[in-house]
């Protein structure tokens, strides 16, 4: 299936109105946020499995594992050293020889990156004195505390992190600059370039970050089944092209489309750059994203979004809380395996309605080997690792399954 298809179809899934039976509740519209009471509690991430797919964001996954989460580091892309990036090397080489009227600093990283590799090649002073004369724009905050570290300060801060601002304040500059240097850690939105371009400014990207595909498949393999799976709960991405790399990868897999329905429906989506988050913007995928591109503010989202996707309902006078694969009760907690935490969380999105099979055969992911009786052995498997709580799912003979709530 083409990617163009898996779009199509996933957009048409989201369409479908097909009721299950008892509720009338809508078979594919999962809700995004529970439609349940908050606990009041601190945010924790107890039962969340988080998938960081870059070396790079290790503070982010600090974060996260202070909140309870569980974090699966593999990386998907091998970053080229910046002493080792050719292009890199070329484009510092080029502005030391014809300097620019202003440097456009997209991100933190990609700036000390370039100082760095500028200093290794012996050409940290002839840099520094090509980039006296312009002024620097910061796209955020983070940016700008780099730029002060590495002795430069800024002209311009962006307030939303959009490229788009950035090239609307160059524009309305009088006069109009005719060079410009923008720092790229990722493929810059052409829309954005091509505005300057066609106002006679020349463009000069300096790649900030020489990324490759990780060496052989398996990485990508694995996150690929891992999100199909739904045995994780949450990807970061720190740039489009890991992202694209997966996209890639599971499109020619055949899998395409089952690795975006997991992504716009039950596996959240991070990642640290407006760019990248246009990404999956444009394939009706949901996805945070950190405006002042700190690692702080990209986890505190993430926490924000899985801490939402708590389902919470009364049974027999318990109270429980369904979280990833983990279900909180009475001060204890349940882990379930990844199927049966699936089909717990499918219950749990509509408390006291019955599921049919059907409908919770479309809610999780089931292997071909199961036939007519996948949903049931799910269910099944599901009591057995609720253990004394087992009684919480009720079997509505000839319609499906349903969870008993007060």
């Amino acid at each position: 299936m083409s990617e163009t298809s898996c779009h199509e179809e996933l957009r048409w899934e989201k369409r479908l109105t097909t009721c299950c039976t008892a509720g009338n509740v809508p078979e594919t519209h999962r809700p995004q946020t529970p439609r349940m009471t908050s606990t009041g509690a601190g945010p924790t991430l107890t039962g969340y499995t988080v998938v960081v797919t870059d070396s790079g964001q290790q503070h982010v996954a600090a974060l996260l594992r202070q909140h309870g989460a569980v974090i699966v580091d593999l990386p998907v892309l091998r970053t080229v050293p910046g002493y080792r990036d050719a292009r890199l090397r070329i484009a510092t080489r080029r502005l030391i020889q014809a300097p620019v009227d202003h440097v456009l600093a997209t991100t933190a990283a990609g700036w000390t990156r370039w100082l760095s590799a500028a200093a290794a090649w012996g050409l940290a002073d002839p840099l520094r004195s090509g980039l006296s004369s312009a002024s620097i724009l910061s796209m955020n905050e983070s940016v700008s505390a780099s730029l002060v570290e590495t002795g430069f300060t800024h002209d311009w801060v962006s307030s939303t992190g959009d490229l788009g601002e950035a090239v609307t304040w160059l524009l309305g500059r009088d006069p109009v600059s005719r060079r410009v240097a923008v720092t790229a850690d990722d493929a810059l939105p052409a829309r954005s370039i091509d505005r300057l371009r066609t106002h006679g400014i020349e463009v000069m990207v300096v790649p900030t970050r020489g990324s490759a595909r990780a060496v052989g498949l398996a990485p990508l393999n694995r996150l690929a089944q891992m999100v199909i799976q739904r045995e994780v709960h949450a990807v970061t991405f720190a740039t489009a092209a890991g992202a694209r790399a997966l996209v890639d990868f599971t499109t020619r897999a055949g899998r395409g489309y089952l690795l975006l329905r997991a992504l716009a429906t039950d596996v959240a989506v991070a990642t640290a750059q407006a760019e990248s988050a246009s990404f999956f913007r444009s394939r009706d995928i949901p996805v945070s994203w950190a405006a002042d591109g700190s690692p702080d503010e990209l986890a505190r989202h993430l926490v924000e979004v899985l801490v939402a996707r708590r389902r919470q309902f009364r049974a027999r006078g318990h109270r429980f809380t369904v979280q990833g694969n983990a279900v909180l009760v009475n001060g204890t907690t349940i882990r379930l395996g990844s199927r049966p935490a699936t089909v717990m969380r499918s219950l749990a999105d509509y408390p006291g309605h019955t599921l049919s099979r059907s409908t919770i055969e479309r809610f999780v992911p089931m292997s071909h080997r199961a036939g007519s009786f996948g949903a049931d052995q799910a269910v099944w498997r599901l009591r057995a690792e609720l253990g004394d709580y087992g009684w919480l799912v009720a079997t509505d003979i000839g319609r499906g399954y349903r969870l008993i709530v007060d």
